[in-house]
């Protein structure tokens, strides 16, 4: 079974985004409610992450992941991940901050806060989905 990265976040963390750079891809990808597998990248949508009784289909994904990327944009008010959710994967999770362009450094700690409240004990990386090489230096930490 091909292993590929597992993108969860809420709404508005650009995971399509992310996505589509991870894939390579010239063309955006298809938005859709319901889990998507792509050859590089599964992609969670955000309602999965808002309903608590989903939780468990998303820890159920891991197995067919070789790791994830919890997406925190920096515009959530509220918080998005449940206490201690990256605890129960066993593969490596990464924290990465979302933000076009430029943020305030208070609202960049909030989000960095969020995921250190979900568990994220990998590292937790700011990237601006504006900048070509801010995803260029993602996609070569992912390999």
């Amino acid at each position: 079974m091909k292993q590929r990265t597992l993108l969860v976040g809420p709404r508005n963390s650009s995971k399509h985004v992310i996505a589509q750079a991870l894939e390579n891809s010239p063309t955006s990808l298809r938005r859709v409610a319901n889990i998507v597998y792509y050859d590089q990248t599964i992609i969670v949508p955000d309602s999965y992450l808002e309903s608590p009784w989903m939780h468990k289909h998303v820890i159920a994904l891991q197995q067919s992941a070789k790791n994830g990327l919890f997406l925190q944009p920096v515009t959530a008010t509220r918080r998005s991940y449940p206490p201690n959710f990256a605890k129960a994967f066993r593969i490596p999770i990464l924290g990465v901050v979302t933000f076009f362009e430029s943020c305030e450094q208070s609202a960049l700690f909030q989000a960095k806060e969020q995921l250190l409240a979900c568990g994220i004990t990998e590292k937790i990386i700011c990237v601006d989905l504006a900048d070509p090489q801010a995803i260029k230096e993602l996609k070569k930490y992912l390999q």
